[in-house]
């Protein structure tokens, strides 16, 4: 039997040297990430080197991952980034975002004749993108600055605000349907929750900042952002509102009160920002990728290939057309919007929390799992490559106007 630390070992290491390899051919790491746990999970490999018990600690660091992983979200959500081109991104946003929701929940509902939640999920999975897959993507092709660079984060952040309350409403879904709760109980959980965060931002945080700040140490900011945020995401555990929106709230929070108050350096907020980026991205988010990989069962993908090319052509026309029928709305031009769409396409990270955690809860299926994570990493191997072929060849004026 192989220890639990060689397979941490083993699934880290095989993580890494498969996100590089991804990044020298041109792809986002996450890419490699989920390929070395799909490896990982094949059979005879699976069988050799994990027990019950190994997969019961890979799921509990991959579950603490996920919390850092929305921790970090929250810490990086600027509002202020949402003013840049409103009026545009909004629109790209909700043209980009609406458009495989729906074709997504109509496909599942009445052609695959899923339930209702198990239709919803998809279309949230199919609509939702990997802003970090298309932020780094555009630090490779030094394209942050421009025109088109910035269209695309200014858009990416309206959409980061429509996922949180797609992805707010479904995990809270998910907690009703693991701890039965009714719908009165979490409302009236939820109003417990926000008080106490809102208590939390006018009293205990600007306190518990400058007391974690006393010392003017990296090591204590990291450790009490830590000690702050698994208080928040246990009470909202606890209030029944969700682990996830809590760890989320905390960033949210955190990165308010920082700004907010002037005996607190703003450069905080980045070195907090910066270690939690180091050990989630670092550490515990491969091991949730690889997570998602050992759970991706290979011969449902071959005997799913056709759905599966059904939800890669949902997720790219929806994305991708959506984008460019909005930029066609902003009197912007088709050749501006596909670029754009292409650009804001990937997948990659939060779909696969939400359709992990839906797997969990028993919404839905092994099969439907595998199908998502398998569009998931096709869209995202694919964007890239699109995206710089469009713009080498087409984006040159668009780019630097």
């Amino acid at each position: 039997m192989v220890s639990t630390l060689v397979v941490i070992l083993i699934s880290l290491a095989f993580a890494y040297l498969l996100s590089e390899i991804s990044k020298k051919i041109g792809l986002p790491r996450v890419v490699g990430q989920i390929i070395a746990g799909i490896i990982l999970g094949i059979g005879l490999i699976k069988s050799y080197l994990f027990t019950p018990d190994n997969l019961d600690i890979l799921a509990f660091l991959a579950n603490l991952g996920i919390i850092l992983l929305f921790y970090y979200v929250g810490l990086e959500t600027n509002f202020k980034v949402l003013t840049k081109n409103a009026k545009k991104s909004i629109l790209i946003s909700l043209f980009n975002t609406s458009l495989p929701l729906i074709l997504g929940f109509i496909v599942m509902r009445f052609i695959f004749n899923f339930d209702i939640i198990a239709s919803i999920i998809v279309g949230v999975a199919l609509s939702v993108s990997a802003q970090s897959v298309s932020i780094d993507l555009l630090e490779e092709l030094k394209m942050l600055k421009s025109k088109l660079g910035s269209t695309i984060i200014s858009a990416g952040a309206v959409d980061d605000a429509i996922e949180l309350i797609l992805v707010s409403i479904l995990l809270s879904f998910f907690h009703i349907v693991i701890s039965n709760l009714t719908p009165l109980r979490l409302m009236l959980d939820i109003t417990i929750f926000i008080a106490i965060i809102v208590a939390a931002r006018l009293w205990f945080l600007p306190f518990a900042l400058k007391f974690f700040d006393r010392e003017n140490s990296s090591t204590a900011r990291f450790m009490g952002s830590l000690i702050i945020v698994l208080i928040i995401a246990s009470l909202a555990e606890y209030l029944g509102v969700g682990t996830l929106i809590g760890a989320m709230v905390a960033g949210i929070i955190i990165r308010q009160t920082i700004f907010k108050e002037e005996s607190i350096p703003n450069w905080e907020e980045h070195d907090m920002a910066r270690s939690i980026h180091i050990i989630a991205f670092g550490f515990l988010i491969p091991l949730f990728f690889v997570w998602i990989g050992v759970n991706t069962d290979l011969s449902v993908l071959i005997e799913n290939i056709w759905f599966i090319i059904l939800l890669v052509l949902i997720a790219v026309v929806g994305t991708v057309g959506g984008t460019a029928l909005a930029i066609k709305l902003n009197k912007g031009t088709w050749k501006e919007g596909f670029i754009l769409g292409w650009g804001l396409n990937p997948k990659g990270d939060i779909e696969l929390v939400i359709v992990a955690l839906a797997l969990e809860a028993g919404i839905i299926t092994g099969s439907i799992f595998t199908s998502l994570v398998a569009m998931a990493l096709i869209t995202t191997i694919i964007s890239p490559i699109v995206f710089k072929m469009l713009v080498s060849k087409k984006g040159k004026k668009i780019i630097h106007t």
